[in-house]
This record gives C-alpha cells, sequence and structure tokens, in this order.
C-alpha cells in the first residue's frame, strides 16, 4: 500500500510538472510580442530622430532603442536586470599580415576559378524544377509571416515642399497616384511656398512565436527546401 501511494504521489507531481510545462510553452508561444516605434525627421541639419520599444510577457522582457544624429543607443532588460549592453572586452587581436605578391595573385586566380564554378550551379539551380518550388514556397511563407508581423498601426505625416511650386505639385501628384496602397495611413501637407521636407511616423504592432514556429517548421520539414539548402552550403566551400 505505501509503495503504490508514493507511486502515486510520484505520478502526480510529474503530471503537475508537465502540466505547467506545456502551460509555459503555450504562453511563451502565444504571448505577443508588442512593439512600437515612432520617428521624425527633418531637413534642416538633416536632423532625425527615432524612439523603439518592445516587450514580451507582460514588460517582463522590455528592449528599447533611440537614435538620433549624434548617438545610438540600445538596452535590453529582464525584469529590474540589464542584459544588454553588457561591459566592453578589451580586444587582442594582432593586425592581419599582408601575402607576399604572388601568393596574392595565386590567391585571386583561385577566387575566380571558384567564382565561375558557383556560378555554373546557380544557373543550374535556377533551371531546377525542385529548386523553383523551393524558392516559391519560401517566397510563400515569407509573405506570410510578413502579414503576421505587420503594425497593426501606422501613420505617417509628410510636409513636403520643393524648388518651385509646379515641381512641388508634380512630386504631390505622384505620390497621390498610389494613394489608394497607404490611404489610411498617409498624412500630406504640400507646401507650394518653402523648400522644405518634415516627416514623422507612429507604428504599433505585434508577433505571436506560435506564428513563426509554424512557418520554421514547414520551411525545415520541406524537402525541396532543405535540398536548396543543402546546395547553397555546397556552394560556399
Amino acid at each position: 500500500m505505501i509503495a503504490l501511494q508514493i507511486l502515486k504521489m510520484i505520478g502526480i507531481i510529474l503530471v503537475v510538472i508537465i502540466g505547467v510545462l506545456l502551460l509555459l510553452i503555450l504562453i511563451i508561444l502565444l504571448a505577443p510580442i508588442h512593439y512600437k516605434a515612432e520617428g521624425s525627421y527633418e531637413d534642416t541639419d538633416n536632423k532625425y530622430e527615432i524612439g523603439a520599444k518592445v516587450n514580451w510577457l507582460l514588460h517582463i522582457v522590455r528592449v528599447s532603442f533611440d537614435m538620433d544624429k549624434d548617438k545610438q543607443d540600445i538596452v535590453a532588460k529582464v525584469l529590474f536586470f540589464k542584459v544588454y549592453p553588457r561591459p566592453e572586452k578589451v580586444s587582442d587581436t594582432l593586425g592581419e599580415r599582408k601575402a607576399p605578391e604572388e601568393g596574392r595573385i595565386s590567391k585571386i586566380k583561385y577566387q575566380i576559378s571558384s567564382l565561375y564554378v558557383k556560378i555554373k550551379r546557380v544557373v543550374y539551380m535556377l533551371n531546377d524544377e525542385r529548386d523553383q518550388a523551393a524558392v516559391k514556397e519560401l517566397l510563400l511563407r515569407v509573405k506570410k509571416l510578413l502579414w503576421h508581423i505587420r503594425p497593426r498601426k501606422l501613420d505617417i505625416d509628410l510636409k513636403l515642399g520643393m524648388d518651385d511650386p509646379a515641381t512641388t505639385g508634380e512630386a504631390v501628384g505622384i505620390i497621390y497616384s498610389f494613394y489608394p496602397v497607404y490611404t489610411k495611413h498617409l498624412h500630406l501637407t504640400p507646401d507650394f511656398d518653402n523648400k522644405v521636407i518634415e516627416a514623422g511616423f507612429d507604428l504599433k504592432g505585434h508577433i505571436q512565436l506560435i506564428f513563426v514556429l509554424i512557418a520554421a517548421l514547414r520551411i525545415y520539414f520541406d524537402k525541396n527546401i532543405r535540398r536548396l539548402y543543402r546546395q547553397i552550403q555546397k556552394l560556399k566551400e
């Protein structure tokens, strides 16, 4: 009886552990990674500013990025601990020595010969139906992934003025010819009196790792893509 009770307790503990692990996996895969960014540009002194923030798992993981004309700063934190940037290490690598002239010439000849062989392989790959199918599948997966990670909110403000009113009118006409593509996102203000370019944007979106995982698995298990990957690896040799 005691042995059965011990085995029962061990079984319950294992089920709880497995359940907790599955719950954590589901949270990791389904919890959205939120991102937002904003920026501005002014042609006076080529002034620009960009700021972006990414957070995941209720702000447990946070990344911030700021950049302007004079500096660039990236900070990553988990809870209250900074994980990036880390202290810089002093590099002790020595400078490269120049090879003798004869060696450089023979190396160039080898590279030319190797490039010719690679070009022949690429031409063969482009004419192979399996490689064409692999490229088609890759483009499909990338397209679907890009659609998923696209910004759900995007606002662009643009103030535009050229050298003269006629040129400004032509530029505005070109922009408006594509206007149905970004009707909801672009706010254009033409300036027919001054030469000016001022722009600003604000975007928000999210990514769920489950969609990234599905795309990765479909790519990995596609035999044509795996074949294409092996051929690309041979090109690098």
